[in-house]
């Protein structure tokens, strides 16, 4: 939740012997987590913020609006033929007359609502591959290393963005833009 947005989102399903276990879990039918939007690692989201950007204060009908809409992607979810292995639905008009092969209707991977114009939105977000959440170093990494693994997450500021490559990534990054501005000719004049 934010001041006046909102995301409601499913994940995947990685393992899909999982299924028979009535588990679902992160990756899924190439859907993304909430964290490979998000190109910094997790951090303290009330230090040196604004109320409103803490996530803290928001609007009084957002919270019952968001959690009502995430009530109806679970249970739809749940009534799926396919389940977790769901594909996830795209924007466009109404299923119509297949809505009955679908379950209860359409199952996006995300969808996002705006208060303050009364709108929502259905996005399907893609796996990151330096997620600092569910990329494949970081899940191999819990799954050897375990408690000690978080304890490593939890202590060390650059654990995660070391481990999931996304700190090189950022440094390769930032290396291309001083090429291209030591390339560049710029005319301060212009």
């Amino acid at each position: 939740l934010g001041f006046d947005t909102f995301v409601i989102m499913r994940h995947g399903l990685s393992d899909p012997s999982a299924v028979a276990a009535g588990g679902c879990g992160e990756g899924g039918p190439n859907l993304g987590c909430y964290f490979c939007n998000d190109v910094v690692a997790p951090m303290d989201s009330t230090r040196n913020r604004t109320l409103d950007q803490q996530c803290t204060a928001t609007r009084p009908g957002l919270s019952a609006m968001a959690s009502a809409m995430a009530v109806e992607l679970a249970v739809t979810l749940l009534h799926h033929p396919l389940g977790c292995l769901a594909p996830p639905d795209q924007p466009g008009p109404p299923l119509g007359q297949d809505a009955e092969a679908a379950g209860l209707g359409k199952l996006p991977h995300q969808i996002r609502g705006f208060i303050s114009n009364f709108s929502s939105i259905i996005v399907t977000g893609h796996p990151f591959n330096h997620c600092t959440a569910c990329s494949p170093p970081i899940v191999s990494g819990y799954k050897s290393g375990g408690f000690d693994f978080l304890l490593r997450s939890f202590n060390e500021p650059d654990f995660l963005e070391s481990t999931s490559g996304l700190k090189q990534m950022l440094a390769a990054a930032e290396d291309m833009v001083d090429d291209w501005e030591e390339d560049g000719d710029w005319d301060d004049d212009a």
